[in-house]
């Protein structure tokens, strides 16, 4: 689909993809919200803050897609769970069918969204929910078919060309060298983050320290994406736009708990029935999307900032660039690719690691150099390099200046290349 908007339309067509995408992700979080029996007020306030958050996830790439497919899952459980749908079923299982060959890599998400609805269901029916303090008893029905759900979706993991890697592929990009220099990999420091740190201490806040009684699933799903995201970055995702519809339905338990429930539900008819409150939320998101939006279309889409257009202009014009072995750095390989010239590693960590691809090493070795931990003549000559190409500030750049067996052949603001000396003798 994005090669085919790409030769179409190029990189324009590509974004006004993402637009659509995102703008499916909303609606979708937004009706989430309505159908957990959130206020129609707070619940579009909550998916504007939770779009807003989420904003660095929502690219051309396959999760974006994968977050659509999500927000429809939970809403298909809860028509099946919580309203007794039971065609909803059947949606489920075409989305386990789409989820496993749009990006089979997040498929294990697809049982752990179900996860804290089955925790509610068998908890109610262990122990007497209504006696502990901090538990109201579930309200789920139809669980079996949850239980064949998840027995179902089992072999359809396995129904993609990559077979059972479907099932290890997470756990390979989460292990490694990866999370020590990838950001979505890493793990995040709460501390640093005014987000996840808000949103931590509302939820401990209202389940430490309010009399208010929560269900179950909505104390797992937040306090479970809480401390996902702190193990791995890019899970912050799944708490902006699945974990906020539960934080808001404890939230929506405390209001009703301290204020009343009718008294809750009078104050929110006054702010829907104010014309002057729909005027200030009106104007305020037209104004933020139209600059932002402004903002964006007279941007550049490839930044030569970070990454080396006239560089790779220079070397498509001036260098037997298709028997060249080039060592580029991770971040844009792929730009380089997009422009027909072979790489030595890209974005797609994984694939250059031995955890996917028996006896690869080229991750490694090249985290080795960027880090200033190896030979980095070594480790050129394994690969029979016959260029390099760098930003200035890389540490290589400042050996490979001085050294004999390169020469510079090109240079500008920001990036350099060397060309190996006697190139003709590289094996």
């Amino acid at each position: 689909m994005i090669y085919l908007l790409y030769n179409s339309f190029g990189f324009g067509g590509i974004y006004s993809l993402v637009l659509v995408i995102t703008a499916l992700i909303s609606i979708a979080l937004f009706n989430n919200l309505l159908k957990e029996k959130n206020n129609i007020i707070l619940a579009f306030i909550v998916s504007m803050i939770s779009v807003f958050c989420a904003k660095e996830g929502f690219a051309a790439r396959n999760q974006i897609f994968s977050f659509l497919i999500f927000e429809l899952e939970i809403s298909y459980l809860i028509g099946l769970l919580e309203q007794g749908k039971k065609r909803c079923f059947w949606y489920l299982i075409v989305l386990a069918f789409l989820l496993v060959l749009v990006h089979d890599t997040l498929y294990i998400l697809f049982f752990v969204m179900m996860l804290p609805y089955l925790a509610d269901i068998i908890l109610s029916k262990i122990f007497k929910i209504d006696d502990l303090h901090k538990f109201k008893d579930s309200k789920l029905q139809n669980a079996k078919y949850l239980i064949i759900l998840l027995i179902v979706a089992i072999p359809i993991g396995f129904c993609t060309p990559v077979f059972a890697t479907t099932y290890t592929n997470l756990i390979n990009c989460m292990s490694g060298i990866s999370t020590s220099f990838i950001n979505e990999l890493k793990p995040i420091n709460i501390i640093g983050n005014v987000q996840l740190l808000t949103i931590t201490f509302l939820a401990i806040g209202m389940l430490g320290f309010t009399k208010t009684k929560f269900y179950i699933k909505d104390i797992l799903f937040v306090f479970g994406f809480i401390i996902s995201a702190m193990m791995v970055g890019r899970n912050i995702f799944f708490l902006y736009l699945i974990g906020m519809i539960y934080l808001t339905n404890m939230l929506t338990e405390c209001i009703n708990t301290y204020i009343g429930e009718e008294k809750a539900n009078k104050v929110w008819e006054l702010v829907e029935k104010s014309k002057f409150a729909i005027i200030v939320i009106f104007c305020f998101t037209s104004i933020i999307s139209i600059r932002n939006l402004s903002y964006q279309l007279v941007k550049e889409y490839v930044s030569d900032i970070y990454y080396p257009k006239e560089a790779t202009e220079w070397i498509l014009k001036n260098v037997d660039y298709e028997n060249m072995r080039i060592w580029n750095n991770f971040n844009w390989g792929s730009y380089l690719e997009l422009n027909g010239i072979k790489v030595f590693i890209d974005s797609r960590s994984g694939m250059y690691t031995e955890q996917e691809n028996k006896g690869c090493t080229v991750l490694n070795d090249w985290y080795l150099i960027d880090t200033d931990n190896a030979d980095y003549a070594d480790i050129l000559n394994k690969y029979r390099i016959t260029h390099v190409l760098l930003q200035k500030n890389e540490k290589i750049n400042d050996y490979l200046a001085g050294d004999d067996n390169y020469n510079q052949i090109y240079e500008d603001g920001l990036f350099v290349l060397y060309e190996k000396v006697n190139i003709r003798d590289v094996p």
